[in-house]
């Protein structure tokens, strides 16, 4: 394993141990990501995640420790595609970790270089995007005052060096959101009787375009997602019209993927082609010898939330990317991560772009298994019960596709 790797392990909701309280008698004062990180209970990982139990994300090879905390057990059965949804302390909206300054470093660069890709809004949707930012203002002082400061109209974001005057006509919200928090913001809004995709900021797309998907209702977005269509898209339907203000969701998403990078695009052309079979020349070749160092999961955390004067609902995604190797040292979490791709379809498989990894994921993921086996006893004839035990956990999830 790397030795990048070996120095990240997840310290839980000691990330960030807080210093001294830091001088904020000026407002604008820049602080940087370890000055103090207000730290809150931790959520439980909806029954969705496969990967609920680890202990860790990390976004790039020398960066990113993921705030997951994996506490509820796994449910048993054959796949089931379902919405996965949990209910969500409101204060639990947003995420802020010991990477927020990095991360927000480079949402700039993506925004110098790629804004028309990444950011756009229908007519309509202004109203909806102001209201998103002026809950932001309100919310991220609030939960994270070493950060934030909120003087007057100004909402000053320390560590990232933006500072936004969230009255002034001439702002874009939509880009100031984006600016602000590290995670991904679509506002869906009824437009003619159907709840449609009005404008988004995605600045760290999982193989997805936000230009394509811009205007699309629940239906059209989803249409590429294998079992969509039969399994969850009545129960969707009703959620985003039953969805309350004040009563927000989570959910849980994730794929392996053989690149850690966050900003990954990718147009549904190409989607259908991965999901008939056909992959990309430009993808390394996967071996179970290099998996662990070639490949990584990919894991989103979603929310979704109505807002109370436009009735928008906002969907954020929080991505976290951790390499395989980091599984390697726990052999239950390697045997949950084999067990859940084993019982993922095919047609899904090849939708998460996934078939050309599948095979050497899951045969690196077995043997180091049957490594911590073999050293502590259990692959021996008196150990042959447990051995069954932690190979097939008893407890896994019923899982969901991406979306």
């Amino acid at each position: 394993m790397n030795p990048r790797w070996q120095s990240l392990r997840c310290p839980g909701s000691a990330l960030c141990s807080a210093k001294a309280p830091p001088d904020r008698s000026h407002p604008a004062r820049h602080f940087t990501s370890t000055d103090a990180v207000k730290r809150r209970p931790l959520l439980p990982c909806p029954r969705a995640c496969p990967l609920r139990n680890v202990s860790g994300f990390l976004t790039k090879p020398q960066h990113k420790v993921s705030e997951y905390n994996y506490t509820k057990q796994m449910k048993t059965g054959p796949y089931k595609m379902t919405m996965g949804l949990e209910p969500m302390n409101p204060r639990d909206w947003m995420e802020v970790d010991a990477f927020y300054q990095e991360e927000m470093a480079l949402r700039q660069q993506i925004l110098a270089e790629k804004r028309d890709v990444v950011l756009a809004a229908h007519p309509g949707s202004e109203a909806a995007c102001l209201e998103m930012l002026q809950l932001l203002a309100k919310y991220l002082p609030q939960q994270y005052p070493e950060l934030f400061t909120l003087d007057g109209h100004t909402l000053y974001a320390h560590a990232a060096g933006e500072q936004f005057d969230v009255r002034d006509p001439g702002i874009d919200p939509l880009e100031a959101c984006a600016r602000l928090v590290q995670e991904d913001l679509c506002i869906m809004q009824e437009v003619d009787g159907q709840v449609t995709f009005t404008a988004g900021a995605v600045l760290f797309p999982q193989r997805w375009s936000l230009l394509e998907k811009m205007g699309m209702d629940m239906h059209r977005i989803h249409d590429p997602v294998p079992l969509y269509q039969t399994e969850v898209s009545r129960p969707v339907d009703g959620f985003m019209t039953r969805i309350k203000a004040g009563k927000p969701f989570w959910r849980a998403n994730w794929a392996i993927t053989d690149h850690p990078e966050l900003f990954q695009p990718l147009v549904e052309e190409d989607i259908r082609g991965m999901t008939a079979g056909k992959l990309r020349d430009a993808y390394q070749p996967v071996t179970a010898e290099n998996a662990g160092e070639t490949l990584f999961t990919r894991c989103e955390r979603e929310t979704l939330s109505r807002f109370p004067e436009t009735q928008a609902v906002l969907f954020t995604i929080r991505t976290y990317v951790r390499p395989l190797a980091a599984y390697a040292v726990h052999a239950q979490e390697c045997a949950q991560l084999a067990e859940a791709l084993r019982k993922l379809p095919d047609e899904l498989v090849r939708y998460k772009t996934m078939a050309h990894i599948k095979a050497p994921a899951q045969e690196y993921l077995d043997n180091a298994v049957r490594h911590h086996l073999e050293a502590s006893g259990l692959a021996s004839p008196a150990g042959a019960m447990l051995n069954s035990a932690v190979v097939s956990p008893r407890k896994l999830n019923r899982q969901t596709a991406a979306v």
